[in-house]
């Protein structure tokens, strides 16, 4: 299999439902989507596609909110055919909240208001966002923007941390018939990964590593920090099970609460605010199921992002304070 970057996976994914979708668009605010492997594919959407199908830079405006608008309309919209329009649009990381009325007030509630109850009646709308940068000043280095997202009914919300769930969620969402909020932080770099399309399931965690002794939790680009402090728990002696929730919405309590009946204990880990993040509602479904867990959260602080490089190392949950709240975790 190919070593795949996190980027071109992503761009490997669309431009294959564009190709297998004729009324699929595709919109960026910036240069539009390609890349290279270092086997020799490349991929060149604009260029494939042209600009009947591919918004970007040229001639359009350059507005996050008119961008996630025109996406959803696309949702709305019927093609010559008789059939939807299923649309895709990457918007940059510090613009999350900007959408957060189109994709969780309209997108979010359309099925329901139009007595689909479950399901999208058009095609998908998928907002796809970076992960808004944690070393700017605190208008541009937003954090946990997904945990409000994950709040709003019908809205799907889907944060891949390995390569190989960035593309294949990417295929399933586009196949799919819901809007999602995608946001793509820099977790995994690559990886080797099948060449062709598949499929990763939405709703679904996974366990990227068995363990007995406690359950570490987490989402987003806080798996690089908990990486790092599974392996130094481990030569400590604690075995660490490392649960990536991967969906919040549809969010898998089935997996989650299994994991913590083995082990007894979790600390959920987030680089979402302490108030409100989607760590609560972790442990308020472990609290319905399993009487008597130990539980912790560890998270950003419940202030705006700083803009310097020594407040963001106090603010930041780190390696170091994840295997020191996981050992305070084993002592209750």
């Amino acid at each position: 299999m190919p070593v795949t970057s996190r980027s071109f996976a992503i761009l490997d994914a669309i431009d294959y439902e564009m190709k297998a979708q004729p009324y699929m668009v595709y919109s960026e605010q910036g240069s539009v989507g390609s890349g290279s492997r270092a086997d020799g594919k490349t991929i060149d959407i604009l260029k494939e596609f042209g600009v009947d199908r591919i918004l970007a830079r040229m001639g359009q405006v350059i507005e996050e909110e008119w961008m996630c608008g025109s996406t959803l309309f696309y949702s709305f919209s019927v093609n010559t055919n008789g059939g939807g329009i299923p649309a895709v649009t990457q918007t940059p990381g510090m613009t999350q909240l900007y959408n957060f009325e189109l994709m969780g007030d309209i997108s979010g509630r359309a099925a329901y208001m139009m007595g689909a109850c479950t399901n999208w009646p058009s095609p998908p709308a998928v907002l796809y966002q970076g992960g808004a940068s944690r070393s700017n000043d605190a208008v541009h280095g937003q954090v946990g923007t997904e945990d409000a997202f994950a709040t709003q009914p019908g809205l799907l919300v889907c944060v891949p941390h390995k390569v190989y769930d960035c593309k294949g969620l990417m295929h399933s969402l586009l196949r799919g018939n819901r809007p999602c909020y995608y946001i793509n932080y820099s977790t995994e770099a690559s990886a080797d990964i099948p060449d062709g399309p598949f499929t990763v399931p939405i709703g679904k965690s996974a366990i990227l590593k068995d363990g007995k002794d406690i359950t570490i939790a987490t989402y987003g680009p806080a798996h690089t920090e908990v990486a790092t402090a599974i392996d130094t728990l481990a030569k400590g002696g604690i075995n660490a099970e490392y649960f990536d929730v991967r969906t919040l919405k549809p969010f898998d309590e089935d997996t989650l609460i299994a994991s913590v009946k083995k082990t007894g204990r979790i600390l959920c880990v987030s680089w979402g605010y302490y108030t409100q993040g989607f760590s609560s509602h972790m442990l308020a479904v472990l609290a319905q199921a399993i009487p008597g867990f130990k539980c912790r959260i560890i998270s950003w602080s419940d202030c705006p992002n700083s803009g310097t490089p020594e407040m963001i190392a106090w603010q930041k949950p780190d390696a170091p304070k994840i295997v020191d709240a996981a050992q305070k975790v084993m002592k209750l």
